[in-house]
Order: structure tokens, then sequence, then C-alpha cells
């Protein structure tokens, strides 16, 4: 071989070899110098609480326990949530101004808030939930100006927002709910742009709705319910494109939903349940809000009939209209929502026939359509279905009669009152104990495909004891729930599990 291709071939080797990657080298980082006084000064009011013996100058930020540094060693992170520990907060957090993130939840914390967090200028994430904090809220925390997530939930904070909060420009998620706070609507966190989603339920918040939530164009959560709120909602809820969750129930808002609310098309879920003044009819273009799953309108006034338009809402899996007005009759396109799982529309004036779209939906399982004024006879195929065999129905105080009574396997002996749902007086139609005779023998009432064993009715109707002290019909309904069905002279007693003489006289 000659010299120079052997030359040529060490030399190869050797740039083949400086370009492979050396072993990486680990730097340790310590805990900066600059901040060891206050940790030192934290370690000695933690350590009640919490053993910190790692907490030394010695070792690495790495062995240091709830911590962490960023490379130059001072301190990036600390997280003692869930240590039990108690007293206030210790105000020396304050000095540790390079804390990125800070978190305190589910102690016992108490007292008010340290004015000194007001110098962690470069922290985005603090997080005191479930604590016991009380006092305003302090106005030098707006100071903070870099925080995405402040989450002061389930304390015992008073007082408003401070206005110094209009500075907190990139806040992304703000919690103030569970507390106490008891001003008016907080407009200060309208200037919040950024924000994706406020909580300011469970409070004490009065006023009405400022219609310049509008602003808060990135908010896809918003929950304000459960305070004193009055007055109409904006037509500005319209004006909130990213929103998912909406709940604005347990207040006293007035007056009837603005029509721009179905505008909301990305809206999923929508609670306005127990407000007691909301009144007029559904929009009529309801079905624009096709991402609806949840639609949940109960105990309100609301009116008129529901609109044909909810049909196209298949994505819907919860319908609580209960406890309303309304009125008209079940629009026969419900059966194409095929995601349906609970429909409640009890408590209203809905009336016409069963409608017999709902038999057919494949997750329908709580069905209550009792105290309405629907009549007629139940559709074929009732019993067999679905609802009555697996789920929970209930359609008592309606006028429904006819000879389905006998299909659907009923006692034929109550209720008396035939103006009334005939027989079908009780919830549920299926597994009804009857009972008229004095002896402990509990008599089951026919049905089709199962019945209960005496056995399993004597267990709820009473084995020695006659049921309904002798004078009523004992009923086993949904939920395994019993009550008595009084014979003509008798009243039920408080419980609803007995019957005794009616001394007014009058003949229920």
């Amino acid at each position: 071989m000659s010299l120079v291709l052997v030359l040529s071939l060490l030399m190869s080797a050797s740039m083949t070899s400086a370009a492979l990657p050396r072993k990486l080298q680990t730097t340790v980082v310590y805990v900066a110098s600059s901040q060891i006084p206050a940790m030192m000064e934290l370690k000695a009011a933690l350590t009640p609480y919490i053993n910190l013996t790692s907490w030394t100058a010695t070792n690495p930020c790495a062995a240091w326990w709830l911590i962490t540094c960023w490379t130059n060693g001072l301190v990036r992170r600390m997280d003692i949530s869930s240590k039990a520990i108690q007293g206030n907060l210790p105000s020396v957090i304050g000095n540790l101004t390079s804390l990125d993130e800070f978190f305190a939840t589910t102690n016992w914390l108490q007292g008010p808030l340290p004015d000194s967090f007001s110098q962690l200028t470069a922290i985005k994430n603090l997080q005191l939930f479930k604590n016991y904090f009380e006092g305003p809220i302090p106005a030098s925390w707006g100071n903070m100006k870099n925080l995405v997530q402040l989450h002061l939930n389930l304390n015992y904070f008073s007082g408003g927002l401070p206005d110094t909060f209009s500075q907190l420009t990139n806040m992304q998620k703000f919690y103030v709910s569970s507390n106490m706070l008891n001003t008016s609507f907080p407009t200060v966190v309208c200037t919040m742009k950024n924000l994706r989603e406020l909580r300011l339920s469970y409070n004490r918040f009065t006023g009405s709705v400022p219609s310049c939530l509008s602003s808060l164009s990135y908010l896809y959560y918003l929950y304000i319910d459960t305070n004193q709120l009055t007055g109409s909602l904006p037509a500005t809820i319209g004006s909130l494109p990213a929103l998912q969750n909406l709940f604005i129930n347990q207040n006293s808002l007035n007056g009837p939903l603005p029509p721009t609310i179905t505008k909301l098309t990305n809206l999923r879920i929508l609670f306005m349940s127990s407000n007691p003044y909301l009144d007029g009819p559904l929009p009529s273009d309801l079905g624009n809000m096709v991402s609806l799953t949840d639609f949940v309108m109960e105990f309100a006034a609301f009116n008129g009939t529901i609109p044909d338009s909810i049909t196209k809402l298949t994505r819907l899996s919860r319908i609580l209209l209960d406890n309303c007005r309304f009125t008209g009759s079940i629009p026969q396109g419900i059966s194409n929502l095929n995601a349906l799982t609970v429909l409640y529309l009890e408590g209203n004036r809905f009336h016409g026939s069963f409608p017999a779209g709902l038999l057919t939906l494949p997750k329908l399982n709580l069905l209550n359509l009792h105290d309405n004024q629907f009549s007629g006879p139940l559709p074929s195929g009732f019993l067999n279905s679905t609802i009555v065999t697996a789920g929970q129905i209930n359609i008592h105080h309606n006028y429904f009669n006819g000879p389905a009574t006998v299909v659907a396997g009923i006692s034929p002996y109550c209720p008396k009152d035939q103006t009334r749902n005939g027989v079908f007086y009780q919830s549920s139609l299926a597994y009804n104990c009857v009972k008229y005779s004095s002896t402990s023998a509990c008599a089951l009432a026919p049905r089709i495909e199962t019945q209960l064993s005496p056995t399993t009715c004597q267990a709820f109707c009473g084995a020695d004891v006659a049921p309904c002290g002798g004078h009523g019909t004992c009923w086993f309904g949904i939920g395994r729930s019993v009550s008595c069905d009084c014979d003509p002279g008798y009243v039920p007693t408080l419980d609803g599990l007995s019957c005794v003489a009616d001394t007014t006289g009058v003949v229920v």
C-alpha cells in the first residue's frame, strides 16, 4: 500500500472521529445565593407542616423539594399545595421575584393576601384556591401584569375586584368563584382582552350583565351563575364568537332572551335555569345553535311553544325545560335527536298526544312529562320501549286514557279520579304493588312481560302490616319509591306511606 493511501485513510478516520458527538455534560444548578435568605426564611415558616430538610445551600436546586429553578439558579416554580399548611401566607414569597408559577392550593391558609406579592411582576400562573383567605383582594396585585392565570376561588374574599386589575391584560383564566364578593358586576374584567375563562359564580354580585363583555372575543367559558344579577340579558351576548359554556343560572334576570343569542354557534352548554323572571318565547331560529349539547332553561317564566327548529340540534344530550309556562305540542321531529339522554318537560301546559317519536330515541333514559295536559292513548309498543323497560319515565298528572291501560299492565282499580290520567296516575307504568284487603298478602298488578315476585312486592309494600293502613294502594314506582293512593274517605300521611281517615269530612 502506498504511503499516500495510508495517510489518506488516517486523515479520514481522524475526521470521522472528530465528527462524533461528545458525551452531554449536565450543568449542576444551585439556588442563587441572592435568594438563599428568602428561601431559609420561608423554610422556617413552612417546617411545622412540611419536611424541607432538602432545602440547603449545599444541595443543587434539583434536590430541593417542591421547587424548580431557572438555569441561573433563581427560583422559577414552587408548589406547596395540599400540605395542610395553616396560618398566613408568608410574605417573604414576594421577594422571590423570579417566580413564574406559584401554587398553594387546598391548604388551611387564612388571613389577608400579602401585598408583597405585587413584587412578583414576572409571575404568570398564581393559584391559591381552596383555602380560608379573607378580606379584600389587594389593589397592588394589579402590578402582576404578566399574569396569565389567577385562581382565587373557594375562599372568603369580600368587597370587589380592584380597578387596578385593568392592567392585567395578559390574563387568560380568571377564577374568583365561591367567595363573598359583593359589589356590582365587576366591569373591570372587560379590560382583560385575552380572557378565555371567566368564573365569577357563587358570589353576591349585583346589577346587570354588562354589554362590555362583548369585547372578550376569545372567551369560551363564562360562569356568572349563582349571584344576585338583575335586568335583561344584553343583546351583545351574541357577540362572543368563541363561547362554548354559558352559565347564568340562579340569578334574577328578567325579560325575554335576546334574539342575538342564536348567533352563538359554538355554544355547547347553556344554563339559564332558576331565573324566575326570564320570560317570553324561545327564539324561533334556535336551530342555528348547532353545537348545543345541554339546553337547561328550567324554573323560569318562558312561554309559547318549543320552536320546530330545535329538531336541528342533533348534538343535544339534555333538554331541561321543566317548570316554565310552555304550551303547545312537542315537535314531531324530536325523534331526530338521537343523542338525547334526558328530556324534562314537566310542570308546563303542553298538550296533545304522547310524542311517539320519543320511544325510538336510542339513548333516552330519563323522561319527565308529568303535570301537563297531554291526553289520549299511549302509543303501541310503549310497554316494550327502552325508556319504560330500562330508563325512568314520569307521566302522571295528565289525561292519558284508553285500552292501553290493560296493555301496560297497571291495576284497573286505581286511582278513582278518571279525569286525571285514568289508571295512569303513578309516575312509573311498571312494577306497581296494589293492596286493598287487610291481609298481609300483597297482590301484584298484572304485567305482560315481567312481574315482581310476591316476596319483592311485600318487601316494599309491607308484609306484616297492611300496606297504606289497609285503606289504599301501595305503588312501587321509579327509583323504588313507594307512595300510597288512598281510598275515598282517607288521606295520605305526611310521609305518603300510609292512609288515615279524613277527619275534615272531605272525600278525596
